[in-house]
């Protein structure tokens, strides 16, 4: 057995190996070049007045308004009440300012003032309509007297400000004039919470959180660099505080701290009262700054034993903790308990070491069943899952992956047989699926979301939302974010080709979406070239080592000749998988060429203005391999 699992680990070094290149656990280096002042994204002018995401009813009308005067000075006015009508109208006129447009004029609802104005926006903050819809329902109304007044109502603040964003999206330029396209809108999302995972650097966190904004995401995510548990680290710091002053000017995107309880300088001892006020602290800290969900995480990184799971660290710990689940348990219920009495009105969730049945020591558990080590596997996973089922206070979102890491298909019976596993808790999505859309690299460059998710899912699965484990702001990465988040908003409605191809469209204009399909498609293609030879010759490597356990298993019993079967079967799937490494000339010039093809669109890229974008490929692309050590 011991033999069995020194080849396995073998080749899991040799898969990183092959997919390090792209391994979001190791993000690409950062280029500088990305944090100077001047190297922004590109907004780019609305081609076509429609809202994206795709509302549930929108009535377009061939009817348009001019919005300035041929002074370029406002005819539209905006009238206000409350304050958060005026974060509304803030909203809106930051989004104008993102193509120089002029902001509209705010005012009190005298309509003397507006005697001038030919368009009135008006905000109807009493809640009232759309509530049985959920808070970020909106509605966009037009009526026409002597002035042209838009009507724009919400479930709550966040829906009167996604009524501002999509207004926003309903102008456009036609020839030289800025014009409101005339639409009446109804709208909600089916998930009410869309988070996806991010890194925003403190360079381009307002123009992150615009943009994230305008196309109604609804949740960003912060964390340290080492997602570690006991206070924040500087880059965390800064963006705290740029995302607290952003929220109290304008609000619309909530926010997400992950902490890990096994990263960092040391793990958490949850006995130590030090440790307690440390986690509590910085809660404490990120809540005072906007923060109003936060995920605190075991996965993958706590001690392991075979057969015992997931184990505690700490002497005092074990003496006081049966099982590192009880421990966890008591820990988020004294959070959970310490946010009530300080009325902290936050939202937590809860990633065990156990989410999924491709585990991480464990590998795919289902080759466990039927063998004498089935229970070694599973029973440490039924007994955690059922304690934090019956333990953990059930305001606690409980995270899972699916049945796999990077569950691309999840039916009906995955759902129920976890929340079985939990003791009738449906668990919570933690998705990693936006990194296995690609082959041969985690990249989503360019690629719209799409997997093979119940019917009807918002509705089934926990906390009627999704954590989207993606790199959310990133300049590469947001025509996937915008087409994952289309998703969570439209659910059984969402087309994956339309919704990228809006996207794009939004983000960089129709004349550059070609351009950009070809960078991606020769990357991939760089990608696969290089990857492909070398798993090729990492499957003949690993075959040596499985070849030697046929001799060492010869006269021991039949599971152990079970297992060599399971690895000469893998090591077979693995090769075949891939074409015959050509000669290594004909494979040098196949590099060079799409090396130089890639260079040639990168400078095409940066000339259409796109820099950020153009520096964030390269960050990330692969590098041409060193053809010394190339077999």
């Amino acid at each position: 057995m011991n033999e069995i699992k020194i080849i396995c680990a073998v080749f899991v070094l040799m898969i990183t190996n092959i997919y390090s290149q792209s391994d979001p656990a190791f993000p690409a280096p950062f280029d500088k070049r990305l944090s100077e002042q001047n190297i922004k994204s590109v907004w780019v002018e609305n081609e076509f007045a429609e809202i994206y995401p795709v509302p549930v009813k929108a009535e377009y009308s061939d009817t348009y308004y001019n919005l300035y005067n041929k002074d370029f000075n406002p005819e539209a006015g905006i009238i206000v009440n409350t304050k958060y009508e005026k974060n509304a109208a803030a909203t809106l006129n930051n989004q104008l300012s993102k193509y120089n447009y002029p902001a509209f004029p705010v005012l009190n609802s005298n309509l003397n003032e507006f005697e001038n104005y030919k368009i009135l926006i008006k905000f109807d903050s009493s809640f009232n309509e759309l509530k049985q819809f959920g808070e970020q329902a909106y509605k966009i109304n037009f009526k026409e007297n002597e002035k042209v007044v838009v009507e724009l109502s919400g479930g709550s603040e966040v829906g009167l400000i996604y009524a501002s964003v999509s207004l926003a999206q309903l102008i456009n330029r036609n020839e030289n004039e800025i014009q409101l396209r005339k639409a009446d809108v109804f709208d909600y999302p089916k998930f009410s919470k869309r988070i996806i995972n991010s890194r925003p650097d403190p360079y381009h966190l307002t123009e992150d959180l615009d943009w994230m904004l305008r196309y109604k995401i609804e949740c960003i995510t912060f964390h340290n660099i080492d997602y570690s548990w006991y206070g924040p680290d500087d880059e965390l710091k800064k963006n705290l505080s740029i995302y607290k002053k952003w929220n109290e000017e304008f609000g619309g995107v909530r926010s997400l701290l992950v902490l890990n309880l096994y990263t960092g300088d040391y793990d958490i001892e949850i006995t130590n009262e030090d440790h307690l006020n440390q986690i509590k602290e910085f809660i404490k800290e990120s809540y005072l700054h906007g923060v109003t969900r936060f995920m605190i995480n075991a996965d993958d990184s706590p001690p392991f034993k075979f057969g015992e799971g997931y184990i505690l660290t700490s002497q005092k710990d074990k003496q006081k903790f049966s099982t590192m689940a009880e421990a966890h348990c008591w820990l988020m219920n004294n959070i959970y308990e310490w946010a009530g009495k300080n009325k902290f009105d936050l939202e937590l969730m809860y990633c065990p070491g156990f989410y999924t049945y491709e585990e991480m020591h464990y590998g795919d558990m289902e080759l466990f069943k039927n063998t004498p080590w089935e229970n070694d596997a599973f029973g440490p996973l039924k007994r955690d899952l059922k304690i934090i089922g019956e333990k953990m206070n059930k305001d606690i979102e409980i995270m899972w992956t699916g049945p796999f890491v990077c569950t691309r298909v999840l039916t009906d019976e995955d759902i129920s047989d976890w929340t079985n596993n939990l003791q009738g808790r449906v668990p919570f999505l933690f998705d990693n699926t936006i990194y296995s859309q690609l082959e041969f690299t985690t990249r989503s460059m360019f690629t719209a979301y799409e997997n093979d998710f119940p019917k009807n899912f918002s509705r089934k699965t926990g906390g009627n939302g999704i954590f989207l484990n993606g790199e959310g702001v990133g300049e590469t990465s947001r025509a996937q974010s915008m087409t994952a988040n289309a998703y969570m908003w439209e659910e059984d409605r969402y087309n994956p080709n339309a919704s990228l191809m809006a996207a794009m469209r939004n983000l960089y204009g129709s004349s550059n979406i070609n351009l950009l399909l070809k960078y991606r498609d020769v990357e991939l293609e760089f990608c696969k070239t290089i990857k492909q030879r070398e798993l090729w010759y990492a499957a003949d490597e690993l075959w040596q080592s499985i070849r030697k356990t046929r001799f060492i298993t010869e006269k021991n019993p039949f599971y152990y000749h079970q297992n060599y079967g399971r690895l000469k079967a893998l090591r077979l799937q693995l090769k075949n998988s891939v074409p015959e490494p050509v000669e290594i000339n004909e494979f040098k010039n196949k590099c060079f060429e799409l090396r130089d093809i890639r260079k040639s669109l990168l400078n095409e890229i940066e000339k259409n203005s796109f820099y950020r974008l153009s520096y964030s490929l390269q960050s990330e692309m692969v590098n041409v391999p060193s053809f010394e050590e190339a077999k």
